[in-house]
C-alpha cells in the first residue's frame, strides 16, 4: 500500500515538472520567447564584398574590388577608403548579441527607432544578401548610471542599442553596442593620411616657392641647414615633428584632378631608402587652397590650417621664431 502511494507521489512530482517545463517554453517571460535569436549577425568578412548603409535617406555604399576598398562619395563618384576602416564596421556588426526581445509588433517600431528614423545596414558575400539590420535607438542602462555617479563618475556606464532585422516584426536589444560605431558618413572610411613620414629618415626638403623665395632645407651630418647656413635646431625639429604625421578630412570631391595643373607652392621631400614625398598646393577661387600629397595621390583637401604648418618660410627656422 505503502509502495503504491509512493509511486504516485512520484508520478505526481513528474507531471508537476513537466508542466513547469511545458510553462517555460509557451511563456518563457517577458525577455525571451520562441522567436528569440540568439544570433543577429552571421557574417563572413573575409567574404563581404559589399556593404550598403542608408541613414536618413542618406546612401552610402562600401564596395570590394582587387582586394580593395572604395567608398561612395556621391554623385556616381568612389574613392579609396581605408580597409581598416571597413574592418572595423564589420567587427562592430559581428559583436551585436541580443539581450532580449522589447517588442514584436511595428507599432512598436516608431517608439524604437527601428523604422525609417533607424541606419539599415545591408551586407553582402558575393550576391547574397548575408544581413539586413536596422538600428535604432541608442540607451544607457540607468542602474550602471547611478553606480557611476556614486563613484565620482568613474567607470563607464552600460549601453545598448535597438535592432531589427530588416523582414521581422521582432524589436531586439543588444547590450554594449553602439550604433554610431557604423560609420555613415562617407569620410569615416576615406584614406585621411597627408603625411606620414619618419624625421630621422627625412635628409632633404626643397621648398618651391613663387619669385625667388624657395630654398632647399637639408642635413649633412646629422646638422640641418639652408644653402650652408646653419639653422635653429630647436625649431627645425618642431617643424618636422609638425609635418611627419598628417591626416585631414576636409576633402575636395567637386574640382576635377584634370584642373589641378600647376601648383602655387610645392615641396618635395627626400628620405633614405625611400621614394621622395611630393607634397603640392594650388590656390583655388572657392577652396582658397587645395592641397596634395604624393602619398595619397587620390585624394585632395582643403584646409587653411596646414598651409602654414607644411610651407614656413626660411626665416622661421633660421631665427627661430
Amino acid at each position: 500500500m505503502l509502495k503504491n502511494i509512493s509511486s504516485i507521489k512520484l508520478i505526481g512530482i513528474l507531471a508537476a515538472l513537466v508542466l513547469v517545463y511545458l510553462g517555460v517554453q509557451f511563456f518563457g517571460g517577458k525577455s525571451r520567447s520562441k522567436s528569440f535569436k540568439s544570433e543577429l549577425v552571421e557574417i563572413d568578412t573575409a567574404k563581404v564584398t559589399r556593404v550598403l548603409i542608408d541613414a536618413k535617406g542618406e546612401n552610402l555604399e562600401l564596395l570590394k574590388e582587387n582586394n580593395n576598398w572604395k567608398v561612395s562619395i556621391g554623385n556616381g563618384k568612389y574613392a579609396e577608403a581605408q580597409k581598416s576602416s571597413v574592418k572595423s564596421a564589420l567587427n562592430s556588426l559581428l559583436s551585436i548579441k541580443p539581450s532580449r526581445i522589447a517588442a514584436k509588433s511595428p507599432d512598436k517600431w516608431k517608439e524604437y527607432q527601428v523604422d525609417s528614423a533607424g541606419t539599415r545596414v545591408q551586407v553582402f558575400e558575393g550576391g547574397k544578401n548575408t544581413l539586413d539590420l536596422v538600428i535604432g535607438r541608442f540607451g544607457f542602462d540607468q542602474q550602471s548610471m547611478q553606480r557611476m555617479q556614486q563613484m565620482g563618475g568613474r567607470g563607464m556606464p552600460e549601453f545598448y542599442s535597438y535592432l531589427r532585422l530588416e523582414n521581422e516584426n521582432e524589436v531586439y536589444v543588444a547590450d554594449n553596442f553602439m550604433g554610431s560605431s557604423i560609420n555613415t558618413d562617407a569620410s569615416g572610411y576615406r584614406n585621411k593620411k597627408l603625411l606620414s613620414l619618419s624625421s630621422n629618415d627625412i635628409t632633404e626638403i626643397e621648398f618651391s616657392y613663387p619669385a625667388d623665395s624657395s630654398f632647399v632645407l637639408s642635413k649633412v651630418d646629422s646638422a640641418w641647414s639652408i644653402h650652408g647656413n646653419p639653422v635653429d635646431s630647436a625649431a627645425t625639429a618642431s617643424y618636422l615633428s609638425d609635418i611627419r604625421s598628417l591626416t585631414n578630412s576636409k576633402f575636395v570631391d567637386d574640382v576635377p584632378a584634370s584642373a589641378l595643373v600647376s601648383p602655387t607652392v610645392s615641396m618635395v621631400i627626400k628620405q633614405n631608402g625611400k621614394d621622395d614625398v611630393m607634397v603640392k598646393a594650388f590656390q583655388h577661387p572657392e577652396h582658397k587652397w587645395i592641397i596634395n600629397s604624393s602619398e595619397n595621390p587620390s585624394a585632395y583637401f582643403s584646409d587653411e590650417t596646414l598651409m602654414p604648418k607644411l610651407f614656413i618660410g626660411s626665416e622661421k627656422i633660421l631665427s627661430g621664431s
